[in-house]
């Protein structure tokens, strides 16, 4: 006697085409508070959880909170950081290493992004501001900027002669 499928073999298909779910690799911190209140919600009622257990675990997760915090706010500010040095080279001429070419221009704009921040130079293209190596302070003309470090020009004027008689 034969017996008839009912049912589509093809369940492959169905696994093939679903969307796979990644696992989640860190927990964040309604992770941990769900976790908390399912260990509350089943715990034993002979042996219920000791309260200095449950203050611990608070304890804990309020350091995480405020770890967290502190990483996020240090980021934005390193962000607002490299985006405030690479506006100081608007102006400067730089040499940026993109791969094994060497590249030298002046840069016009200054960009920020999700990747990162980007100089654009006076040729049109984007660059990353890692990929800097070197910059010559001076004005967008091409003329360079007297070297005030050393005092050396403080008491020269416009023609050359030395400001005191």
């Amino acid at each position: 006697m034969a017996v008839n499928a009912t049912g589509s073999s093809n369940s492959d298909y169905y696994y093939e085409n679903r969307p796979q779910r990644q696992p989640v690799q860190n927990l964040d911190k309604d992770a941990f508070l769900q976790l908390m209140v399912q260990q509350l919600k089943y715990q034993d009622p002979t042996s219920p959880m000791d309260t200095n257990q449950f203050v611990e675990q608070m304890a804990t997760f309020t350091t995480l909170e405020q770890l967290t915090n502190l990483n996020t706010n240090f980021e934005r500010m390193y962000s607002l950081q490299m985006l405030s040095y690479g506006s100081s080279l608007i102006g400067n001429k730089v040499t940026l290493l993109n791969g094994e070419e060497t590249i030298e221009g002046t840069v016009e704009r200054v960009t920020m992004g999700s990747d990162g921040i980007k100089l654009v130079l006076d040729n049109g293209k984007t660059y990353y501001l890692e990929q800097v190596m070197a910059v010559e302070r001076g004005e967008a003309d091409g003329s360079k900027e007297p070297d005030t470090s050393t005092g050396d020009n403080l008491n020269q004027q416009d023609d050359g002669s030395s400001g005191t008689t």
